[in-house]
This record gives C-alpha cells, structure tokens and sequence, in this order.
C-alpha cells in the first residue's frame, strides 16, 4: 500500500490566514501525526503559535510523533461513522467506492466541522519525472459576489488561469483563480500560495482545469480543480520558496 499523507491546517482570527500546523499519515498500518515543529519557515505551527494557535488537546507535546493503529479519535469524529444507514450515500455523494478507507474519506471532506478552524488538505505530488500535482477547492467564492447562476458557465475541463494577486492586503502570496474569459473565481488555497507564487514568477508552466461543479454544497467545496507543473529536472524542489514540508514524493 503506498503511504497516504494529509496536511492539517488552521486558520487564524488574527491574520486569517491558513497554517499547515501537521501532517497525518497512514502506511497501512499506523496512523502518524506529527506537528510541523521541524520547521520555522511561514505557516508553519511554530509560526501559528505567534498567531494565537494552541496545540490540539489530543496532543498536547508539540515534538512528539503520536502512532495508533486505529484513526486518532479527534480525527475520526470529522467523519461520517460506517453504522449511518446513509452511509453509501455520502461514499457515492463523495465519489468513493465502498473499498474507501477512512484517509479517503478525510480527504474528500476536508474533515471540515462547521465553523471549526481544522481542515484536511491534500499535500502537492512529486512523481519521479518531476511531476508535481494536487487537487484542491477553489478558495474564497462565497466573498466573489457570484450571480446565482455562477455556474452555468463553467464545465469540467475548462481550464483556467492563475494570477499572483499583488495588492493584496491580507496575503502577499495570494494566488487569484480566472477562467480564460477573465471571470475571477477565486483564490488558489492559501497555504500553496507562496509555492506557487514561486513558481509563478519563475515562469514554469502550471496547469488547473476543473473536474468538480457542485453548485449544491457549501461555496468551500463549489469548484474542486485539478493542479500540474512539470518541474525542470534540473530544479530542485527545496529551491521553490514555500514548497517545505508542503509536497510528498511519489513513485
């Protein structure tokens, strides 16, 4: 089984911005969770704890690797239990089969709890052909002001473009979403924005095309995009400001 890895992240009433305070694991066996405490870089938890986060109560010791065999009890309620009797439903609701476990689950929710500051992102992709990847929902459209009808006029696969968002006073990395018409969506999810903007600015081709429309949801989960950039292979990651801790290396 190859090893599936979540980032947690919260956000901050101070800043409000996104942090990637740890990472959630599974290879097969054991779920791990680990803070970011290896690191000081931005929108880490170091960084977070400056911006008034407080470690979970469920661990409590910001350097300690936390293992159990079963998913961790704090994450585990984010999900929907296997006994609902709608419980097929939301797999088939979620685009899952019956052979998805709980991991799959967290991250086609999000593990998202109303208002709570927690979520589940999925990490950026490596492959060894310096593929990098991830999917992810556009970010802010419930503040875009959109007509009612916003989605009539995108489809899946239409692509759209990226655009780093220089006047913006919350986020300097703030990484706007447009389709091709110049109708701005959104914003690329913030704790990917500096990466990106990284990668922006070094002029590497970067493709999103829509594979999700659900006008239906809540405006965090309306459009869920597809992400690629074909690295130079003479370009290492850890040169891309804002990659650490952010990518997984795949086969």
């Amino acid at each position: 089984m190859t090893n599936k890895s979540l980032l947690l992240v919260w956000r901050s009433e101070e800043t409000k911005l996104y942090y990637h305070v740890g990472t959630l694991t599974y290879d097969g066996d054991f779920y791990t969770f680990e803070y970011t405490h290896h690191s000081d870089a931005e929108r880490k938890v170091n960084d977070a704890k400056n911006h008034g986060y407080v470690l979970h109560p469920a661990f409590p010791q910001l350097t300690k690797q936390y293992k159990s065999k079963t998913l961790f009890p704090s994450f585990a309620r984010r999900i929907p239990s296997e006994n609902r009797v709608d419980y097929e439903e939301i797999l088939n609701k979620l685009s899952l089969t019956s052979e998805a476990d709980q991991m799959d689950i967290l991250r086609a929710t999000r593990g998202m709890i109303g208002s709570n500051a927690y979520f589940f992102a999925e990490p950026l992709r490596l492959s060894n052909d310096n593929i990098l990847s991830n999917h992810f929902y556009i970010s802010g459209m419930r503040h875009r002001s959109l007509s009612d009808t916003w989605f009539s006029s995108l489809n899946i696969g239409d692509k759209l473009i990226l655009k780093h968002d220089y006047n913006n006073s919350v986020d300097p990395n703030a990484i706007k979403i447009f389709t091709m018409d110049g109708k701005w969506l959104g914003f690329v999810p913030g704790i990917f924005a500096k990466a990106i903007r990284a990668l922006l600015e070094r002029n590497v081709e970067m493709s999103v095309v829509i594979d999700e429309i659900n006008p239906t949801y809540n405006p965090q989960q309306w459009v869920h995009v597809s992400f690629q950039s074909i690295l130079d292979k003479g370009q290492l990651t850890k040169e891309i400001d804002g990659l650490e801790g952010l990518f997984f290396k795949v086969a």
